[in-house]
């Protein structure tokens, strides 16, 4: 896997489930699941297999393990899913490489790092393998990507009905889903370009529904004194005030037809002292984030483009401040939006 620059790894890792493993890991699943609000151009059938999936991935007790196929690599991970009075439970474990794990109850995650003897705790909107979706998302996906139903097929040794998504233009990636015909669970994810290239696959080896599981499983056991404890909010209560209305605001970019700003903040950012001004955008599947902070006179600033699996970065300062722009989106996308970016007076 290429070397990324530390802004890189930096702006990758704010989202808590990217910290814990590092790389754009569960970047095809995470995607992919969004298609839950969509609507099937050729007809009811695939817009049926999706909106089943939706409700069979937040509400069905599972566990299974999943490859991540990315960069010439193969990531193996265990996950346990519950769900008891309404609430999501989810716990990640890493097979192989170094050892971390991901605990969510709700809206509350933990990353664990055992061979650094770290626990990073953050509050965040659920953001895993499967969030949940707004069915207000489908008109304005079926604008922006075609979806059809292609038939029937076998992952991990169930039949499976198969999905496909594709981009209208080319700033956004295409999908290719694989539901389990019996439980409508996502057993497999493929992320393409334009032109149909694979870029990352994520697929269950195997997968098995539940009766119950111990809630055991979706404790932290790292509660002991050889780990250190890591909060989001400890980061951005060492952030001064003043400092932080200092980010000038973004007066104006270029954004691909049906991206809307879905919020925007200025907060601490995980491994650095400098607050940032985040924008996030998104066309109801596809999602790009931008980052305003001060520039750090060269020293770890991305500039230019960037990529780590399907995740691309671009870097550009703008006056005395530096703008980085990320997103599960082709290069292109961050480029254009980076470079149109001008800023308004704090």
């Amino acid at each position: 896997m290429r070397t990324e620059p530390p802004a890189t790894r930096l702006l990758l890792s704010i989202d808590s489930v990217r910290q814990a493993f590092g790389i754009a890991l569960l970047g095809s699943f995470v995607l992919a699941a969004l298609l839950a609000s969509g609507r099937a151009d050729a007809g009811g059938d695939a817009r049926d297999w999706i909106e089943k999936m939706s409700i069979a991935m937040q509400d069905l007790d599972y566990n299974g393990t999943f490859v991540y196929l990315h960069d010439g690599d193969i990531e193996s991970m265990k996950i346990f899913h519950r769900k008891v009075d309404g609430v999501e439970h989810e716990r990640l474990v890493s097979l192989n490489g170094e050892a971390r794990e991901i605990i969510r109850n709700a809206d509350d995650v933990v990353c664990i790092w055992p061979g650094s003897k770290s626990v990073i705790v953050s509050k965040a909107k659920p953001r895993t393998p499967f969030p949940r979706f707004e069915p207000a998302q489908m008109q304005s996906l079926q604008t922006h990507y075609r979806f059809k139903e292609l038939g029937p097929a076998r992952i991990a040794d169930r039949p499976a009905r198969t999905i496909d998504i594709k981009p209208l233009d080319e700033y956004r990636y295409g999908y290719r889903l694989w539901i389990d015909k019996e439980t409508s669970l996502l057993l497999r994810s493929a992320m393409s370009d334009y032109n149909g290239v694979v870029l990352e696959q994520v697929m269950f080896t195997e997968i098995e529904l539940e009766k119950s599981m111990p809630m055991e499983l979706f404790q932290v056991s790292a509660q002991d004194n050889r780990y250190e404890w890591l909060a989001s909010s400890d980061l951005q209560e060492r952030l001064q005030p003043e400092v932080q209305t200092d980010i000038p605001p973004v007066s104006k970019l270029a954004l691909p037809n049906g991206f809307e700003l879905t919020g925007e903040q200025i907060s601490a950012v995980a491994g650095s002292s400098k607050p940032a001004r985040r924008l996030m955008y998104t066309d109801g599947l596809s999602s790009v984030s931008v980052f305003i902070a001060e520039t750090g006179g060269g020293s770890g600033d991305l500039l230019g483009t960037s990529t780590m699996g399907a995740v691309s970065a671009f870097g550009i300062n703008v006056g005395q401040w530096h703008a980085t722009v990320v997103g599960e989106v082709p290069v292109h996308t961050v480029k254009m939006v980076g470079e149109s970016i001008e800023l308004g007076v704090p």
